[in-house]
Parts: structure tokens; sequence; C-alpha cells
């Protein structure tokens, strides 16, 4: 990674350990052979719009990235972020632990007001659970998934036939897939891996 990153704003790495700094260098390292990639202020990404209504946000990023395709208009952001936990056995509180996940926003066309799309369980299709709450629960091509929103008409013009073709193809279950208006969220909520960041990369790249 070109040295001149590190220079960049040193505060940025002040949340996390060696072993994860060497992880993000790593990230970043191999996201720079297939994107244009460069760290920028996290006020010049959508997060603070994105996330202008919450009381609690989805995540807090401490490092974001603009990553571009070389070969094509596409472009989004990665949020590097440092989550904090706590242990519990016996319902007694453990020691915190810290890991790292990485999230990303992307600008979409339009405004498709609100939209959470997410994998359903084994358990949860037997059981049914907010059948009655699922937009496009006629779409049986899609009917491995929950898709909830504020508007019906919105949330099927949001769901191409390409897009739910990268949707069903993204290889981890455990995906969180969010519009608010014109702008997307997608991340996993597990733990910061190099196989993670490519995936979700990938599918920013396509959706």
């Amino acid at each position: 990674m070109d040295l001149d990153y590190r220079k960049y704003d040193m505060t940025k790495f002040s949340a996390f350990t060696e072993q994860d700094e060497k992880l993000i260098t790593e990230v970043y390292d191999q996201l720079s052979i297939d994107y244009d990639i460069s760290v920028i202020d996290i006020e010049d990404s959508p997060y603070e719009q994105f996330s202008s209504h919450d009381i609690y946000p989805l995540f807090i990023p401490q490092i974001c990235y603009w990553v571009k395709d070389r070969n094509s208009n596409s472009s989004f952001y990665l949020f590097v972020v440092s989550k904090v936990g706590i242990t519990s056995r016996g319902g007694r509180l453990g020691r915190k632990f810290d890991t790292i996940q990485l999230w990303g926003l992307k600008k979409i066309e339009e405004d498709f007001g609100y939209i959470s799309i997410n994998k359903k369980r084994l358990m949860d299709k037997i059981a049914g659970i907010f059948s009655s709450f699922n937009i496009n629960f006629k779409d049986h091509d899609f009917k491995d998934f929950y898709v909830l929103g504020s508007d019906q008409f919105k949330a099927m013009n949001f769901l191409t036939p390409k897009r739910k073709e990268t949707i069903k193809a993204f290889p981890n279950e455990n995906f969180k897939l969010e519009v608010r208006n014109n702008i997307l969220s997608f991340g996993i909520p597990d733990i910061l891996t190099m196989e993670s960041a490519k995936i979700i990369s990938k599918f920013l790249d396509e959706i």
C-alpha cells in the first residue's frame, strides 16, 4: 500500500489493533487491484444523509473508501467499522471485545422510499413468519427473501430482474440490504475478512 495512505490521517487507525491495521491494509491493497480506491472524509460520503434519521445508526464508520470500477461508471463507498460488544455468561456481563466489519453505501438512480431485503431462514419458511408483510410474496422467483418496504410499487421497481439475480447469487445468506430513498446500504454483520471484502465490493459494483 502507498505509504502516503498511512500519512492521510493516522488517527483513523487509533481504534484498531496492529493486527486489524494489517488486515485493513491488505484489504485496501487487494481491492486496488480491481478498482480505483481512495480514502476520503466520511463527510464527503452519503453516510450522514443515510443515517440522518437514526437514533442508533446501523454502523459508525472509522475509515471511508470511495471505490470506482475502472471499466464502468459504477462507484460506491466502503466503510471500515469498529464494533464493540460485551460477552454474557450466566446472566453476568463479561469482557468487552472488538471486531471490525465492512459496510457499503451506493447512490442509486431514483428514490425508492424505504426497502429492506433479507434472506429467509429455514425455520422462517416453515413458520411463515412475516409473510403478511412481504411486499412481493407473490413473486415466486424471489420467494426465498423477505422484502419489506414503504411502497409496494417502488420496491417492485427496484427489484429488476438483474438486481434479483445479483441478490440471489450472493454467497452469504446473512447479508443486510437496506434502501433509504436513493441510497443503498449493504454489508455482512460478520468480522471482516479478505473474502467478505471482495464479495461485498463485487455486489455493490453490480447491484
